[in-house]
């Protein structure tokens, strides 16, 4: 049993290559574990288009996971903490406002700020693991037996993950480095910004984009091995999915399998969360979205430019 943690900025292209890889026989594919105690709360849907604690494919992990925790998120969706994956106000997607209050969001970012330097001061492993933060140690300790109970509910030897949280990502790797693999998803950030302006100005756009990346690169590089962790662009995976399935899958360790592109066939996925467009999945893989080149004014490229051009540069985007 293998778990892959994808690490992406919000509108990535995670949700595409989470359902792509998740359509392997061997693999499932969760969506945004992070978020499923909120998507129960406020009644969001499974792909499938059932409301997720009602999904009859979903209904076998959640009594596993109930039988192993003793708590069942279908009647108590906070029931186990997952980490402060909250919904930014400035952000897309529901809020759940009886639980995202102004003390747990003060609190959430007390919490992401101490994580953050415990994960630049601690100089290994062993003292990381004692310097982490309890509720982080639970968050971590939770969303395994998510996985696990998924694994063992449908029967699967790969369980992807695409909350994208690059801390989480950090230390569920360092929990259990034998089964977990990270894989860094990067889109031009000029793309990113297109998708996100319907809702956040180009400034703070263009510096989430910047500071995710930057915080993402450092942490892996700190703390995962280069054979265990892998950086994707979605451009490239998009112009040959093919290709770059194949390398994924030996580096997974998996059998490359032609069905992950076969979108005609295949039975409905069950992914929590992500991207609406895992609801038109089966329209297949399509080009890469560049609508940037033709939406983003003048004066929106040079703020780009200004704020996140070098990293944008590093990551091989002219």
């Amino acid at each position: 049993m293998k778990f892959l943690y994808i690490v992406s900025s919000p509108h990535g292209g995670s949700t595409l290559l989470s359902l792509v890889l998740g359509q392997h026989r061997l693999a499932a594919n969760l969506g945004e574990v992070s978020f499923i105690p909120k998507l129960l709360a406020k009644h969001e849907l499974c792909t499938c288009g059932e409301p997720l604690a009602e999904c009859a494919t979903w209904q076998a992990v959640f009594s596993t996971l109930a039988a192993r925790s003793g708590v069942d998120l279908r009647r108590f969706p906070y029931g186990l903490f997952l980490g402060d994956a909250i919904k930014s106000k400035d952000g897309s997607g529901l809020i759940d406002t009886q639980y995202q209050t102004r003390r747990r969001r003060a609190l959430a970012k007390i919490r992401g700020a101490i994580d953050t330097a415990t994960l630049f001061v601690s100089p290994n492993e062993q003292t990381l693991k004692w310097l982490t933060l309890p509720s982080v140690a639970a968050s971590i300790r939770n969303t395994i037996k998510i996985y696990e109970s998924a694994a063992t509910a449908w029967d699967k030897q790969l369980i992807v993950d695409a909350s994208k949280l690059p801390r989480k990502a950090v230390h569920l790797y360092v929990n259990d480095p034998d089964r977990f693999r990270i894989l860094h998803l990067v889109r031009d950030g000029r793309g990113v910004l297109a998708s996100r302006m319907r809702y956040m100005n180009a400034s703070r756009a263009a510096e989430r984009w910047n500071h995710y990346h930057k915080l993402t690169r450092r942490i892996l590089h700190r703390w995962v091995p280069a054979s265990h962790r892998r950086v994707l662009r979605y451009e490239d995976f998009v112009a040959k999915p093919e290709e770059n399935l194949r390398g994924l899958c030996e580096w997974l360790e998996i059998e490359y399998s032609a069905d992950m592109l076969d979108f005609q066939e295949k039975q409905q996925p069950h992914s929590a969360g992500g991207n609406p467009a895992r609801f038109s999945v089966s329209r297949g893989i399509g080009p890469a979205d560049d609508r940037w080149r033709s939406v983003l004014s003048a004066q929106q490229l040079q703020c780009f430019e200004r704020v996140a051009g070098p990293l944008n540069r590093e990551l091989g985007y002219e």
